[in-house]
């Protein structure tokens, strides 16, 4: 299924913009967040590995794109 998209090259260039101003945005919403990963949690709750992962994909628990725990979302599930 390829398409063939004609575009300005001013489109372009804001699509781009649009796409990395929203990169920067998800960052910096990590970037001053606590992170952990699954083992941590599990630690830290006194549940197992697999427990956590569980909750995880069941979407109890939500983690970053790259598959860790932020404190607000521990907060969020301990505040169930």
């Amino acid at each position: 299924m390829n398409r063939i998209i004609l575009t300005t090259p001013s489109e372009l260039r804001n699509e781009i913009k649009s796409v990395f101003l929203e990169l920067e945005k998800e960052k910096s919403k990590y970037e001053s967040a606590k992170l952990y990963t699954i083992n941590q949690v599990a630690k830290q709750l006194g549940k197992a590995h697999a427990t956590i992962k569980k909750f995880v994909e069941a979407g109890l628990i939500e983690t970053t794109k790259s598959g860790l725990i932020t404190e607000d979302a521990i907060n969020d599930y301990l505040n169930r």
